[in-house]
């Protein structure tokens, strides 16, 4: 079985300034590998912009996405750890240390992803396991383990 995030999409011990900068750290991931065209990581920051930041799904965890027809060529996940965390000036959620960017073709195919990553991400433990980790290997390794 595949893992929900492969290790080539994932980037450990990673600071970002602000929430932006974290979009575009994850975005930047599926740019790199083909999932999305660059307009997409414009339109993740313009999303939380204009809708508030509902992209918080758990304390410590964004999960930064934009409409399939801005510019998603795949359905994936990438993943940005912080182990200080970002914070994103939501009291009960910051500071965020999990940061996924989620392209998706179309309104159904990311849905498999995100059953499997909200049956991961329900475990605070898990959640701060996954951020003090230094490779991706061993993000990936959890993930997986998880998954099982």
């Amino acid at each position: 079985m595949a893992p929900i995030v492969e290790k080539d999409m994932i980037r450990t011990g990673l600071s970002p300034s602000d929430w932006k900068e974290a979009a575009r750290l994850s975005g930047q991931l599926l740019l790199d590998h083909g999932y999305i065209e660059a307009e997409y990581i414009d339109k993740m920051i313009e999303t939380v912009e204009t809708h508030g930041m509902y992209i918080l799904v758990a304390p410590r965890v964004a999960f930064f996405h934009a409409r399939p027809e801005h510019g998603a060529l795949k359905t994936g996940l990438s993943l940005v750890t912080s182990e200080e965390g970002v914070r994103f000036g939501v009291p009960d959620k910051d500071p965020v240390q999990l940061m996924f960017a989620m392209s998706a073709t179309d309104k159904d195919s990311h849905l498999d992803l995100l059953a499997g990553l909200s049956r991961i991400l329900k475990d605070p433990d898990t959640i701060e396991e996954l951020a003090k980790q230094k490779t991706p290997e061993d993000v990936e390794r959890i993930l997986k383990s998880k998954e099982e």
